[in-house]
């Protein structure tokens, strides 16, 4: 794989490719070494480089990823789709601030590709995982809390699929079925050895006070209606920045959702969830 066989398949749009490749064209030897050591230890520091230095070492680490992620077996469609996270939030940088380049969140988060533990299936991306239940317990703080049933029917650390929705996906029942159904298949065949026991999400998508506004056709709730949520706390700080609301002046504004709306008005009915979906 080499980069002009690489960047078609993100699609970046045209301002964000531009400078990515002008940034690699322009410095290859300091991308070179900042990605020896961007992702070897926990603290990251490859966050402390400019936004689009950052760009530029995540989209030259694809070139090696492609490798790992095709040594495990992964077909290539799964692999561009995988990879599109990449220019999916580098596009939304774009759009926010005018520049090309990826934020300090994005970085942290595009760890898991790094790690060859993610992958677009569909609408929706999926992990191989063990559970974790965020209480007390786990995080030495009050945060949720969870029937002792729950914990003792789906056991700490036991392997489940974790499930992301990328900002934008495709929420409609089909495309929803069709990635569960794709992610049953593809980790039977590329984790056989693994018992998975249930797909797991945290989300704000899941916070039962906001499903109870919903119509019962927002594709919204019937994303939700495929776990049993099973813990929620009124952690509104995921919702507030998929929402693109500022924390302290939501405001706001023609062209806003009447979702987005709703966050503006009356915040406190957004918050965090877990919900499970045993198979």
């Amino acid at each position: 794989m080499t980069l002009e066989e690489l960047l078609p398949q993100l699609r970046f749009l045209d301002g964000v490719e531009n400078a990515v490749l002008w940034k690699l064209r322009k410095d290859p030897s300091l991308v070179e070494s900042i990605a020896e050591t961007a992702y070897q230890t926990e603290d990251f520091a490859l966050c402390r480089r400019k936004p689009l230095t950052r760009l530029a070492v995540v989209t030259h680490l694809l070139l090696r990823k492609y490798e790992d992620y095709k040594a495990r077996g992964i077909p290539d469609d799964v692999i561009f789709d995988t990879f599109r996270d990449v220019s999916l939030r580098a596009n939304l940088y774009f759009k926010t601030n005018g520049k090309a380049g990826l934020s300090k969140q994005d970085v942290i988060w595009l760890r898991h590709i790094m790690n060859v533990s993610l992958f677009q299936l569909g609408a929706l991306q999926f992990q191989p995982f063990e559970m974790v239940y965020l209480d007390e317990q786990t995080l030495g703080e009050p945060y949720m809390t969870f029937a002792p049933a729950q914990k003792e029917r789906l056991p700490s650390g036991a392997p489940v699929i974790n499930c992301h929705v990328p900002r934008g996906a495709d929420l409609s029942p089909e495309a929803v079925e069709a990635s569960f159904g794709n992610a049953r298949a593809f980790f039977s065949r590329h984790f056989p050895d693994v018992r998975y026991q249930a797909f797991l999400c945290y989300s704000w998508l899941l916070y039962p006070p906001m499903l109870r506004l919903l119509s019962d056709t927002s594709n919204i709730k019937r994303f939700a209606s495929h776990f049993s949520i099973i813990g929620s706390c009124p952690d509104s700080e995921q919702a507030i920045e998929c929402l693109l609301l500022s924390p302290k002046k939501p405001g706001h504004g023609v062209g806003m959702t009447s979702l987005q709306k709703l966050a503006s008005e009356s915040i406190e009915r957004f918050g965090y969830a877990c919900g499970v979906m045993e198979m």
